[in-house]
């Protein structure tokens, strides 16, 4: 009976011991408390949570935009047979200049440079076979200029048709060329010719306003001499 009596009494001083221990061992250590707040936050009510990254970690860099392509740069003068030029109407109002933009490329070269005169480009405008209009007859129409001619973009140059016939002389006492369908040829020399088929509208009226002088004041009126 004693011996019962002592392990029940030794039995309960453990459990009390234990529970002292434990609670000191939570005071002894408040880093434990700490790590265990750490590993799982309270949910925050004023906005979303940031994880910042790990120190050393190495942020994406900002996309950059693609740089442009360098143009071709020539690497001497074009050969004639090399140069493709092309018409492309810009007005058509007749009655008025017609102004047509010739673009010109080249089908072997990256780029080379090409002198633009009436010697070298002509061109010509045609209705059927009526023969209306050429730089051949007029060739101060075709500008004067070295340009680049590339294969991959077209260069510009823009030539004036001044809406009337051509004659020898390039005479502005030609008629005007009537509304209707026309055809714009232009080539190089020693190159292929381009065509592209174009309308003539019909020029627009033209709207007269005439001015209304309005009577003076009867009080302004100088009176009249009494007979």
């Amino acid at each position: 009976m004693l011996a019962t009596a002592a392990l029940m009494v030794f039995a309960v001083g453990r459990l009390l011991t234990g529970s002292s221990d434990a609670a000191d061992s939570g005071a002894a250590n408040p880093g434990a408390v700490q790590a265990a707040a750490t590993l799982s936050p309270t949910p925050s009510s004023t906005g979303p949570t940031v994880i910042l990254p790990k120190k050393g970690t190495k942020l994406p860099k900002k996309s950059r935009e693609p740089k442009p392509t360098p143009l071709a740069q020539p690497s001497g003068p074009c050969t004639p047979q090399d140069v493709v030029v092309t018409p492309e109407v810009r007005s058509n109002i007749g009655g008025s200049d017609v102004v047509v933009a010739l673009s010109f490329h080249t089908l072997i070269a990256a780029a080379c440079t090409f002198d633009v005169s009436s010697k070298s480009v002509t061109m010509n405008i045609t209705s059927g076979h009526d023969y209306i209009w050429s730089t051949r007859q007029c060739p101060a129409a075709m500008p004067t200029t070295n340009v680049v001619v590339r294969r991959d973009i077209a260069t510009y140059v823009y030539v004036t048709w001044n809406g009337k016939r051509s004659d020898s002389t390039c005479s502005r006492l030609t008629t005007w060329a009537l509304p209707g369908w026309y055809h714009v040829t232009v080539a190089a020399l020693g190159g292929e010719p381009a065509d592209e088929q174009f309308q003539l509208a019909a020029p627009l009226p033209t709207t007269v306003t005439s001015t209304v002088t309005p009577d003076p004041p009867e009080h302004t009126k100088k009176p009249k001499n009494q007979g």
